[in-house]
């Protein structure tokens, strides 16, 4: 089916993009942006604190910059073909749109649940040039030996860090990974790269600079307007962004010239699914549901990024808590399982030591394996 999404721009009303479970609010967070002189802008959810909901605040125009950059930095123009199976709600299915819309190039929604076998097959009867996936998606082509459609020429990968062996089986199998680094905040990507062979260079449209612990800011004209926040039913618009015009995005990376590598993040958040999680949220959403006897920890997973699980110490009823835990959050946010402990270490504030909880963990699992 093609794509409907461009006709989002041919108005100038505030248009709330969001899941299904969270349409409910679309009402408010319009009359909100109309409160707080932000209306007429798109607004997409991202990762917010306990208790608050957190909406990026984009103009079209920032979005539409984006798009030309990407555009011009791939190349892309009138005569390739989309195929976009990601949701329009999250940065990474808008953008493809918004692309298509810039460029001329047809837009092909991919719109079944997820299937990667599906997915291919549909790849190959619309011919598609580009497309733009998560990791978890590339590990499930990779895992049932899916070849790349012989049309496919570039399959940008981003939403979370790609694994170095994941990469080299995508590519043995003919899938032209182009690794990304973008978020939200961005309109969409800050960073790609031009060709498989190369690094991720920072689009022209970007200045990009480290601070004093190696975290990048960046600065442009397609960068975000601010935050909504919702917290306690009373609604705020932030702008983090200094005087200077420089947003800092919280991820540590190594700078050469205008090629980026990412080190990890620079605060406590992570990637499941592609999509961010704050962990000192999830940890003070477990403890007020059981107190410090519990906690929240993330582990690697091949397929997932990490994997939450719930750590706990002696006298905690576990099952309890993780589907009282569950029942409260969103998927991605939702605990697979649960790991005794006994005791869970912190700081003397009581903050979890997140590097030596992990080190006890991984200890524990290899004595047990």
């Amino acid at each position: 089916m093609k794509s409907s999404v461009n006709t989002f721009f041919q108005s100038d009303d505030t248009l709330v993009l969001s899941s299904p479970s969270l349409r409910d609010q679309a009402g408010r967070i319009v009359k909100a942006c109309e409160e707080l002189n932000v209306a007429g802008n798109i607004i997409l959810p991202t990762s917010g604190t306990t208790g608050s909901s957190r909406w990026v605040v984009l103009s079209r125009d920032a979005l539409k910059g984006s798009a030309r950059s990407v555009n011009a930095h791939l190349e892309i123009g009138s005569d390739d073909i989309w195929i976009c199976a990601l949701p329009v709600f999250h940065t990474g299915g808008l953008a493809v749109h918004v692309r298509g819309a810039e460029s001329g190039s047809e837009v092909v929604s991919y719109s079944a649940g997820w299937s990667a076998q599906d997915f291919a097959k549909h790849c190959h009867e619309c011919r598609a040039t580009l497309c733009s996936l998560v990791p978890t998606q590339l590990f499930d082509l990779v895992a049932q030996s899916i070849h790349s459609p012989p049309s496919l020429r570039i399959l940008l990968i981003g939403g979370a860090a790609l694994n170095h062996h994941l990469r080299d089986q995508a590519i043995a199998l003919g899938w032209p990974i182009h690794e990304t680094y973008g978020m939200t905040e961005a309109g969409s990507q800050v960073a790609t790269q031009r060709t498989v062979e190369t690094g991720i260079e920072i689009l022209n449209c970007w200045n990009a600079r480290l601070d004093n612990n190696s975290i990048l800011e960046i600065r442009g004209d397609n960068l975000f307007s601010g935050y909504l926040l919702e917290a306690a039913g009373a609604w705020s618009f932030v702008a983090p962004i200094n005087e200077e015009g420089w947003f800092s995005t919280g991820d540590r990376m190594r700078l050469s010239g205008r090629m980026l590598k990412a080190l990890g993040r620079g605060d406590s958040m992570i990637k499941v699914l592609g999509e961010k999680v704050e962990l000192d949220a999830l940890q003070a959403r477990v403890e007020s549901i059981a107190g410090t006897a519990s906690g929240v920890a993330a582990v690697t997973d091949e397929r997932c990024g990490y994997k939450l699980i719930l750590v706990f110490e002696r006298g905690v009823d576990a099952v309890d808590i993780l589907n009282r835990f569950n029942s409260m959050s969103t998927g991605p946010e939702r605990l697979s399982e649960i790991f005794p402990l006994k005791e869970i270490p912190r700081n003397s504030l009581g903050k979890v030591r997140r590097k030596e909880l992990n080190g006890m963990i991984n200890a524990l699992r290899e004595r047990t394996t």
